[in-house]
């Protein structure tokens, strides 16, 4: 008896766990019905809001999103110095970067300007932009349209100097460095005047600027003291002095992103066997072909160069097919040292000096020639 009772009252109770078992399952899923709907409504808004789908016509068709921001206004909405404070921009981001992107963003933005908006702030920025494509005559004929609106300032002035004097007209570059006499800090007229003697007299030029920058160095605003610190570091090289890495260290800690100091820094360091030091001083700005050749040196010396080696000649044989080879004192160096080739290191050292002719030109060029005839005697 107990037991049937027990087996009856089971039974009930199962019955009941399932009823409510049931209810609890069509509870759930209305309210997941109910929920779904709601966020399909919620979708439905937010795609009615949102922007038109755009499907392009063919394969052909570029798909893009631009973002709110004044660097994507039209181009014909800006004003002639819009333009050029977009072009300002971008020659400061290429000698940070030595990215020649930015050199197109400002060749791109200086044409746009009419004949009849273009002024001296126009000519000094397309110099620059010249300059840096290694286009010394054209640069030097905008700063001569600056000369001719009597526009003629410091950076100018400087800039016409670095130009005559890395091409080797130094006639020219005697009379910049007189015009730079006329402003009140001596020490830019000091720096050019010795960088000049140091062609035939290294010694005495490396005194003479040592006691100028004595003399004004603490009057001088900071831009001269770099300037001043570079020139007395490149003619301490030329005079093989033994404190040429200190000076190009005391160079760079002025102007830590000066990509050219930094570059000198790393071939004074290669000069006299630091190949380790060369390591940590270039590994951020291995975009740059002469920073980039210098630790791919550094690394062959230290045995570990494969991979930058290889990134550097898929680099310099994609611009040779572009025909954009800037840098050539880089290359040559490149192929007299890591690819140990030179007679096409002389051709392109020699190439190179046709156009320029500073002090780590010169050596290049040696280095070329002396290796072409031991090869040649062997």
């Amino acid at each position: 008896m107990s037991i049937a009772c027990n087996l009856t009252g089971l039974l009930k109770a199962q019955n009941l766990a399932q009823r409510w078992f049931h209810r609890r399952a069509i509870f759930f899923r209305v309210l997941l019905i109910i929920n779904c709907g709601l966020f399909s409504c919620h979708l439905s808004a937010a795609s009615i809001k949102g922007p038109d789908i755009f499907q392009p016509s063919d394969d052909a068709a570029v798909v893009f999103r631009l973002t709110s921001s004044s660097a994507l206004l039209p181009l014909n909405s800006r004003t002639p110095q819009e333009h050029l404070d977009v072009v300002e921009q971008a020659l400061k981001s290429f000698r940070n970067t030595a990215n020649p992107r930015y050199l197109g963003d400002a060749e791109r933005e200086l044409a746009i300007i009419p004949a009849n908006n273009r002024n001296v702030r126009f000519y000094f920025f397309r110099a620059s932009l010249k300059q840096s494509l290694h286009m010394f005559d054209e640069a030097v004929a905008d700063l001569n349209r600056i000369s001719d609106l009597k526009g003629d300032s410091l950076e100018s002035l400087m800039m016409r100097f670095t130009i005559n004097f890395v091409s080797g007209d130094y006639p020219a570059a005697e009379g910049s460095c007189a015009a730079l006499k006329n402003f009140e800090n001596n020490l830019y007229a000091a720096s050019c005047k010795q960088q000049l003697q140091a062609l035939v007299g290294p010694q005495i030029a490396y005194r003479d600027l040592k006691q100028a920058m004595g003399e004004f160095g603490v009057l001088s605003d900071r831009r001269a003291l770099i300037w001043a610190s570079g020139t007395l570091a490149d003619i301490a090289e030329r005079d093989g002095r033994d404190n040429v890495v200190a000076l190009w260290q005391l160079a760079l800690q002025l102007n830590r992103d000066n990509l050219y100091t930094r570059a000198r820094l790393a071939e004074a360091l290669l000069a006299q066997g630091s190949y380790q030091q060369v390591i940590p001083l270039t590994e951020d700005y291995l975009s740059v072909d002469a920073l980039a050749v210098s630790s791919a040196i550094a690394q062959t010396y230290l045995g570990n160069s494969t991979t930058l080696t290889k990134m550097l000649r898929e680099r310099f044989d994609e611009a040779l097919w572009r025909g954009e080879i800037l840098h050539k004192r880089a290359y040559a160096q490149f192929l007299l040292d890591i690819e140990k080739n030179p007679e096409a290191a002389l051709e392109m050292a020699e190439d190179n000096w046709a156009h320029q002719r500073e002090w780590p030109d010169a050596l290049i060029l040696k280095r070329a020639r002396e290796a072409l005839k031991i090869g040649a005697a062997q």
